[in-house]
């Protein structure tokens, strides 16, 4: 999705109240290249021109820290986490734009992980992830994320929009990357013309 696109599918006006929103909550995403662990590791994937951004809920309403430009803006109203969303938490979003089965396109926030609270265990943060699936705004949709074989098997069914890669969720904002893909059907695809 086209930066312009993104933003303005997700964010309205900028926002000036840098330090009074979860500073630690508005940190880029740190992907290092290392071998993923399949046995221990809980992965997901990286949409082909994804834009990361972080809903954050406030008191006072959301907002939308974009990684790339280093800017926080206020939500606009097809993202804006409702009252039953918990104060104080952040979600890490991709954006994408999905091609449905009669060929539109329809824009989509995918929920990766949780930014804060600050949880270490990524197997905890999807619980949480999954517990509160029901506040999201319906543009929101949560990233699956679980054992690598069974992603690779899922991505290899199709999806309704580029994949990059995949990457293994550790810390919150952090992640690992393996020089390669490592999908066959990625793989594959590479090779057409």
């Amino acid at each position: 999705m086209h930066r312009n696109d993104a933003i303005a599918f997700a964010c309205g006006s900028l926002c000036l109240q840098v330090h009074s929103v979860l500073p630690h909550a508005m940190q880029p995403l740190v992907v290092q290249s290392a071998p993923i662990h399949p046995s221990t590791d809980v992965v997901t994937w990286l949409a082909k021109g994804a834009r990361l951004l972080t809903l954050i809920k406030t008191s006072s309403g959301t907002r939308v820290y974009d990684h790339a430009d280093d800017m926080l803006y206020y939500a606009n109203p097809n993202t804006e986490l409702p009252k039953e969303c918990p104060d104080d938490h952040a979600f890490l979003c991709q954006t994408v734009c999905d091609t449905m089965p009669d060929g539109t396109q329809t824009p989509r926030l995918l929920v990766m992980d949780l930014v804060h609270p600050c949880i270490q265990c990524p197997r905890q943060r999807g619980d949480i992830l999954r517990r509160l699936t029901p506040v999201f705004p319906h543009v929101c949709h949560v990233q699956w994320a679980g054992d690598k074989t069974a992603l690779e098997r899922f991505v290899a069914q199709g999806m309704p929009h580029e994949v990059e890669g995949i990457i293994a969720l550790r810390s919150p904002l952090q992640a690992v990357r393996e020089p390669e893909s490592k999908i066959a059907a990625l793989e594959l695809l590479k090779g057409l013309p």
